[in-house]
């Protein structure tokens, strides 16, 4: 199949959300393997879909504004994400080795939850798919206008703020995962965290640096697989992140070939 440049204009938007969000999620990334708490990814995501699969439910399907249907569902998310954090942080000591268990078992709880307010609407099967493969293809710049100054600003205060981390780190993390999810959907939310952090564990200099552009190297290619072959564009460039962090971190240990 001939590459069509046109395509661009429908794909720009996609890869500008992806390195917008890259920008905070590649330090965060690195925060959650360091603090060894991987499922708090996907708990604290899995909190903002149960937020929006909820305001779905019990809201959205009363002819609402699509305006504020949007709105509501992102603050609904939002609010649970900040519960689901500032729990697990008010927890974190006390829990001690037992940390990890208790956030898997809270994502758990969230998705089984999920799957039951789901039970009775013929539409929300969709929705949660939505929620969870992502729609990155249908981003637009409006959408970007909206939540990339939450991304600039949580990348901007990890940055500067840098004897603070500790402490803000789960509310910056909380506050930024609702508009992850809304922008790009779960297992994506979960793979720019998680994939590029593990490439590059224990890199010395340029950790960020390096994440991140495997991150927005990983959002070129699978948008560009996605228009190519016709496939979901979420899990493509999951695909792809995967495979540049594999080949990122053989190269890195070529010396054990």
């Amino acid at each position: 199949m001939s590459f069509d440049f046109g395509i661009f204009t429908i794909l720009a938007p996609a890869f500008v959300a992806g390195a917008i969000v890259s920008m905070a999620h590649a330090p965060l990334g690195m925060e959650v393997l360091k603090r060894g708490i991987i499922f708090l990814d996907l708990a604290v995501a899995q909190f903002a879909a149960l937020g929006m699969i909820a305001f779905h439910v019990f809201f959205e399907n009363h002819d609402m504004d699509p305006r504020y249907a949007a709105a509501g569902a992102l603050a609904f998310g939002l609010s649970l994400a900040l519960a689901c954090a500032l729990g697990f942080h008010m927890f974190e000591k006390k829990a001690g080795r037992y940390q990890e268990a208790l956030i898997g078992s809270a994502f758990v709880l969230a998705a089984s939850f999920s799957i039951l307010l789901m039970a009775g609407d013929p539409h929300s099967g969709e929705q949660m798919a939505d929620i969870m493969a992502g729609q990155v293809l249908w981003i637009t710049w409006h959408d970007l206008m909206i939540y990339s100054p939450v991304f600039v600003l949580v990348a901007g205060l990890w940055i500067f703020l840098n004897n603070d981390r500790a402490r803000l780190f789960y509310i910056l993390f909380a506050l930024t995962i609702p508009f992850s999810v809304n922008l790009i959907g779960v297992y994506l939310v979960f793979a720019s965290l998680i994939l590029p952090a593990l490439a590059t564990v224990k890199l010395e200099r340029y950790g960020y640096f390096v994440g991140y552009i495997i991150s927005i190297a990983s959002f070129a290619l699978g948008l560009i697989a996605s228009y190519l072959w016709d496939v979901p564009s979420g899990p493509a460039i999951v695909m792809a992140m995967f495979s540049f962090s594999i080949l990122f971190w053989i190269f890195k240990h070529k010396r054990f070939l």
